[in-house]
């Protein structure tokens, strides 16, 4: 990182250069991330799901957003100065007519998936899979204290070939938006609730991170995006034996107030233990 200094200039015409603030290696940013506390992060989740959840409600319900985007509204802060002096926008020779939109669609695919790709490449996946809405909403069968019915291991196709499956859904789930998602608020409402059900029924039925190891399609997205680890990820191999490493799943002793492991196993070798290992036996 580029420190900040201040020059002292002398008579002699010698500089003298000043350190304002110390120098924070890349390392230690690494080991400050990835000792954030599971109950602070368990407060970031919550409210990135409120925010998630409002927004897909939005995508059903939304009579605020087209006041927002109405090109008569003199008060909208997406109001165009430039459309007031000529509102004619031609396309081929005819006017398109500025008609108020819903901001739903807009703020998914321009702000929320750009920005959870930009935290897998600066922050690594064991930031964003410690943090990720769909993950914490996957959770609620476990918090309920429903059992998983199956296990992982009794379905070696699946194990086998489950980034064949992500890919597979990857694909399809990309020409959806571009077909039918991209604007429309209500179909994008359903894909998304569709989605959550569909996370919550796979840890049901093989528990753990089931959904986010075998089917979510964002996780080949970062295997892509990021191989091993991203650029401030850490090195879960060079960590100490039975230590809680990247985005492991953990727990809070309600006795001790330490942080547990809360792992069942449902994959090995496992990306949110040792993301490197996980990456090159793939």
């Amino acid at each position: 990182m580029i420190s900040v200094l201040a020059v002292n200039k002398y008579p002699n015409r010698y500089c003298q250069c000043l350190n304002l603030f110390p120098r924070i290696e890349p390392k230690v940013v690494k080991v400050m991330l990835s000792k954030v506390p599971e109950q602070s992060l368990h407060r970031v989740r919550w409210l990135l799901v409120i925010s998630w959840l409002i927004l897909i409600f939005s995508l059903f319900y939304d009579p605020i957003s087209h006041n927002l985007t109405d090109p008569d509204n003199l008060f909208s802060l997406f109001r165009d100065p430039m459309l007031t002096r000529d509102p004619c926008v031609q396309l081929q020779g005819v006017c398109l007519d500025e008609k108020p939109y819903a901001l739903g669609p807009r703020m998914f695919w321009g702000m929320i998936v750009p920005s959870a790709i930009m935290i897998i490449l600066v922050f690594g996946h064991e930031t964003w899979r410690r943090i990720c809405p769909l993950y914490f909403l996957s959770q609620i069968p476990r918090a309920l204290g429903l059992q998983p019915q199956r296990d992982i291991s009794k379905n070696p196709w699946l194990v086998r070939n489950h980034l064949y499956v992500q890919f597979a859904i990857f694909f399809i789930g990309l020409n959806c938006r571009i077909l039918f998602c991209n604007s429309e608020s209500l179909v994008l409402g359903l894909f998304l609730s569709l989605t959550i059900l569909s996370a919550m029924m796979m840890v049901f039925l093989y528990g753990g991170r089931s959904w986010c190891h075998y089917i979510c399609p964002f996780g080949i997205v970062q295997m892509v995006f990021t191989g091993p680890r991203g650029l401030l990820g850490t090195e879960a191999h060079n960590a100490p034996p039975k230590t809680i490493t990247q985005s492991m799943c953990r727990t809070v002793d309600e006795t001790t107030s330490q942080e547990k492991s809360a792992c069942i196993s449902c994959k090995s070798p496992c990306m949110d233990i040792d993301s490197e290992k996980a990456y090159w036996q793939q």
